[in-house]
């Protein structure tokens, strides 16, 4: 195998691996294989490597591909942008609901009142920054009593705000 062909397919599969689409049965199988036997002083830029050391070298590139997944994952969901998250989940559900239904994520642990008609879905959704409530409705009256901004809740569609209250009319 080539040398341009050997790293095209350490590429794939750090790239898969990364992704989070290498099947975890792929790298135990890979770990079972026996060790390689030490390799002969080859010249300098060869890269010979015999049947079982290329499966070792492979597997020690998945795991480690999978170490860094695993720490640039967590460290995206402690730091990210909690009021992005909250207008993603807002945005989201706008669209889901064919942008005809009004939209109301709120931090559950915020106090509010609600008189909400034609409620079409209603879903308590929990992750790293709590848990919201996220309502995709017709129409009716919502206040907040706790603290506002971006961080503690979000809404769309057709409405009149005043403060903490906000008054949602039917889109038709």
């Amino acid at each position: 195998m080539s040398i341009n062909r050997k790293r095209t397919a350490m590429m794939v599969i750090s790239s898969v691996a990364a992704a989070g689409v290498l099947l975890p049965t792929t790298a135990s199988h890979a770990a079972e294989a026996p060790a390689a036997r030490p390799a002969a002083a080859q010249p300098e830029g060869s890269s010979t490597i015999s049947g079982r050391g290329r499966v070792e070298v492979i597997t020690k590139v998945v795991e480690l591909t999978a170490k860094l997944y695993h720490i640039v994952n967590n460290a995206i969901e402690r730091n990210q942008n909690r009021s992005g998250y909250v207008k993603s989940l807002m945005e989201g559900s706008f669209y889901e609901a064919g942008q005809r239904y009004n939209v109301m994520v709120v931090n559950n642990a915020n106090r509010y009142t609600s008189n909400l008609h034609g409620v079409v879905y209603d879903a308590k959704v929990s992750g790293h920054h709590g848990t919201y409530r996220v309502i995709v409705f017709e129409s009716g009256q919502f206040t907040n009593h706790g603290d506002g901004g971006w961080i503690n809740w979000a809404f769309r569609g057709w409405f009149d705000r005043d403060g903490g209250y906000v008054n949602f009319r039917r889109s038709w």
